[in-house]
């Protein structure tokens, strides 16, 4: 089998196309890492080369999986986002057992079903344990194409379940001592039951755009290994700023807060008001801690 479209200089990619060619590509894969653009990119062309009806060369660009995939139109290729309506999209856990029932209901064109979700990670506890189910039981038709910018908001036993295909991240030069502190202020103040604490935490960006772009990734960072931890609970003492926010805050929150700090990056590289990004962030960041699971 010939399988294109894949970036041969890339080891992972590589790693992919000789799964597809040796008809032993995993029925569950977890991308992580790189740009959401990078990821969906990579999915898509996994979805295609799958799909594919030809049996001696994939994607063949001509069979009618083929042009269906190729305009996100195929019945067969389900592609599924976190649910909106809340100060930070996360996944239902009734959106996840609708994937768990259908996706052993057989394909309707092809000879498989393929999902593609995206922000995997935002799901939350018990949308992961629901998951968990058709991980465990997998279907015979059925392929899973999970998406997230890191592993670390996952259950262990998600993990235990999928392959991983770590595309990367972009490369950052070594943070400074400054962000270092202005991420740890930041994140200890959600920690405080006193409003103003954050304020003053975030003081701190006033005038200096360039400190609160290089600290928002170092948040991230803390969020996402608080999670880790608050999911693991293996920590036997109390040490570290990823510590303190396990033991205080919610898994919900914690998911909340990586996506918000996610989306505070996003605007500040489309160029916001530095002010109102400010405001933004207190704002969002007490609202993630705050709001019910």
């Amino acid at each position: 089998m010939i399988v294109k479209g894949f970036d041969l200089t890339s080891a992972t990619e590589n790693l992919i196309v000789e799964s597809i060619k040796a008809n032993h590509f995993p029925h569950a894969v977890l991308i992580e890492g790189s740009g959401a653009a990078q990821r969906a990119a990579l999915a898509d062309k996994i979805a295609l080369a799958l799909i594919c009806g030809n049996k001696e060369t994939v994607p063949c660009g001509e069979c009618s999986d083929c042009i269906k995939a190729s305009h996100r139109s195929h019945p067969d290729i389900i592609y599924r986002e976190p649910d909106s309506g809340t100060s930070a999209p996360l996944y239902k856990v009734e959106s996840i057992r609708k994937i768990v029932e259908d996706c052993y209901v057989l394909p309707n064109e092809a000879d498989v079903k393929i999902y593609i979700i995206a922000d995997a990670d935002k799901m939350n506890i018990s949308a992961q344990n629901a998951f968990l189910k058709t991980l465990e039981e997998p279907s015979a038709h059925s392929m899973y194409i999970l998406l997230c910018s890191a592993k670390e908001a996952f259950l262990p036993t998600i993990l235990s379940r999928v392959t991983l295909f770590n595309i990367g991240e972009e490369e950052r030069e070594e943070a400074s001592e400054e962000a270092k502190n202005a991420a740890d202020a930041v994140a200890l103040a959600l920690t405080q039951a006193n409003e103003y604490e954050i304020l003053k935490a975030a003081g701190v960006f006033d005038k200096n755009q360039k400190l609160l772009t290089e600290t928002l990734p170092l948040l991230e960072e803390i969020f996402a290994q608080a999670l880790r931890i608050k999911l693991d609970a293996a920590v036997d003492e109390p040490t570290g700023t990823p510590v303190t926010l396990a033991r205080t805050l919610s898994s919900a929150a914690l998911l909340r807060l990586i996506d918000s700090a996610e989306k505070i990056a996003a605007g500040i590289k489309q160029n916001a008001n530095l002010n109102l990004t400010i405001v933004r962030l207190c704002t969002c960041f007490r609202s993630a801690v705050k709001e019910q699971e």
